[in-house]
């Protein structure tokens, strides 16, 4: 049957509807670079799918090739239980065990304490590990049993994993592993832990301020499968992967969490300076911001004239794109400036003075500003939810239990029945119940003395409206912005999505102002929004507020002096087990 890998990349590649296909014909990730032009006809007949699938595989082919080519051809382990040509088999084991893009197990518990193998010793000392691991003692991956492990044969790692070999044979830590690797044949997720952090804190032991590039990690992550080849390097790094417009896979892995966890210790212990740029919460609206925007394209924008004529380009064009982001970039510094000061643009009137933004793309002209103003926080949502998802659902049934509101009690049981499996919908269930759980909040009006206090379905509709048809929205947009100037307020950029019901979403909107961006999943949408929210300098929407506070804080990880202090979200926080 088809693995999670593929699952993965027919959702990404928006051709789900093919999974069940795929699983009828055992298409696995292994298999599935292999694929020719006439099977590919038998399993998608739609001319159109079927050229958009070829597309995206041949992209994805390039990619593996650009991993593989990072590391000569015999740094393949070879298992000698296949008797096939070592052509062939090395063929075979490259593509699974180094290009797997296996789906990372999220929700392993790192702080679970497992008892550690016996291990031989001189004295007090560890025994060093020869400079390549003997794969003898090893039980076969298929044999592994709580009884007992049966070995494999004999085969030998390249010598270019020996930097990190060296590395684990210089410390006790590191000998503990390799001998606990070669007496179970298996890494748990304490070990895991443990291997990374060896690692990061050799890359960053002369240089705390070192920017470990992607070509690195790959590296690493290929060293650690010729050292342990039960693991598999989709484990411990994966690539950025873009598909096109908003459709994008965040790099991820183990390496990469554990060196953004060990920057981030060491800027709280001030042995790095904190490159956090202040950004506007909700509160911050019309008062001048103290962000530092980072200089990009410097030369260029220290040249007034370059610049005015860059912004005049782009106050009277649209077109072609790659002209549209070339002035735009280069326009970085001027633009954001100008949005962050005291006497600062509206939503409207920046919207209204550059036209590519009311193009279907324009968000991602807004998004690359935010990547350069939080470069940190740019995938902090990718990472984050899928390690929290279970948590909300949790926390779901526990208000259940407790609550006595009928309405409330139906809404979380069918979301939290749409959170059983491991799919879109139970992204939009995790959202949708951030709304319950949150506490709601007393809004006063600016030039009212009116007291507005949302209800929880209020509070959902301010964060993520469902509607049942497009026939819907300019109607709920307008209604909408009735109800907010009854209160002195204006409409903040929020969320649309169309479906009769949850499992069926055909359509996700960010509305920002009278422009509505088209996004392919909740996730996105909930991206786009927060960063535009964000990089505009805008108001978090009043009935959402709170939940805004939380993904901001809890979710990006992203602190400002100007943020407001929920006493609801504090509480929610400690719920989740965020630490703040």
């Amino acid at each position: 049957m088809a693995d999670e890998d593929v699952k993965d990349f027919l959702t990404a590649w928006d051709l789900q509807q093919y999974i069940a296909i795929f699983e009828e014909n055992d298409i696995d990730i292994r298999n599935l670079p292999l694929l020719k032009e006439e099977m590919i006809r038998e399993l998608i007949p739609s001319v159109g799918h079927r050229s958009r699938f070829v597309s995206n595989l041949d992209d994805w082919r390039v990619i593996v090739s650009g991993m593989t080519n990072t590391s000569n051809d015999s740094n393949t382990i070879i298992n000698s239980q296949t008797s096939s040509s070592s052509s062939t088999t090395s063929s075979s084991i490259g593509f699974q065990d180094v290009c797997s893009f296996q789906t990372l197990d999220l929700h392993s518990d790192l702080s679970q304490i497992l008892p550690t193998q016996s291990i031989e010793a001189e004295g007090d000392t560890l025994r060093p590990f020869p400079n390549y691991l003997q794969l003898d003692e090893l039980p076969a991956k298929e044999n592994i049993s709580s009884e007992g492990a049966s070995t494999a044969d004999v085969s030998e790692a390249h010598p270019s994993n020996s930097e990190l070999l060296d590395l684990l044979n210089s410390a006790n830590e590191g000998r503990a592993l390799l001998a606990t690797y070669q007496q179970s044949g298996l890494l748990d997720s304490i070990g895991r832990k443990r291997l990374c952090n060896i690692i990061i804190n050799k890359e960053l032991k002369d240089d705390v301020h070192r920017r470990v590039p992607t070509s690195r990690l790959h590296e690493l992550a290929f060293q650690i499968v010729t050292i342990f080849p039960r693991e598999h390097s989709a484990t411990y790094f994966i690539p950025y992967i873009s598909y096109g417009p908003g459709l994008k896979r965040s790099a991820k892995g183990k390496l990469l969490d554990c060196l953004y966890n060990r920057k981030r210790d060491y800027r709280k212990s001030g042995l790095i300076n904190s490159s956090r740029r202040s950004s506007t919460s909700s509160s911050s609206s019309g008062y001048a911001s103290p962000i530092t925007v980072r200089l990009v394209n410097e030369r260029e924008e220290n040249n007034p004239i370059t610049v005015e004529e860059n912004l005049k380009w782009l106050r009277n064009s649209s077109d072609p794109w790659d002209l549209v982001e070339k002035h735009w970039i280069a326009t970085t510094n001027t633009r954001l400036k100008k949005l962050m000061s005291k006497d600062g643009q509206t939503i409207s009137e920046y919207m209204g003075e550059y036209p590519c933004l009311k193009k279907p793309t324009g968000y991602l002209l807004i998004l690359k500003d935010f990547d350069v103003t939080y470069p940190e926080s740019s995938d902090k949502l990718f990472q984050n939810l899928p390690l929290l998802k279970n948590r909300i659902f949790d926390l779901a049934k526990e208000k259940i239990k407790k609550s006595k509101e009928l309405t409330t009690n139906e809404l979380l049981k069918e979301y939290i029945q749409l959170g059983t499996e491991e799919n879109e919908e139970a992204f939009i269930a995790a959202f949708l119940c951030l709304p319950f759980l949150i506490g709601v909040s007393i809004t006063k009006g600016k030039r009212t003395k009116t007291q507005w206090r949302p209800s929880k379905v209020e509070m959902r509709d301010g964060f993520i409206t469902h509607l049942f048809s497009n026939a819907e929205i300019e109607e709920t947009i307008s209604r909408r912005r009735g109800k907010l100037a009854g209160f002195g307020k204006t409409l903040q950029p929020f969320i649309i999505i169309v479906g009769p019901p949850l499992k069926e979403i055909y359509t996700y909107l960010v509305v920002v102002d009278n422009t509505f961006y088209r996004l392919n999943s909740i996730t996105a949408s909930v991206d786009c929004c927060f960063k535009i929210i964000i990089t505009l300098n805008a108001e978090y929407p009043i009935e959402s507020e709170a939940i805004w506070n939380f993904i901001q804080k809890g979710l990006y990880k992203l602190h400002t002096p100007l943020d407001k202090n929920f006493t609801t979200v504090n509480a929610f926080f400690s719920d989740m087990g965020i630490t703040i």
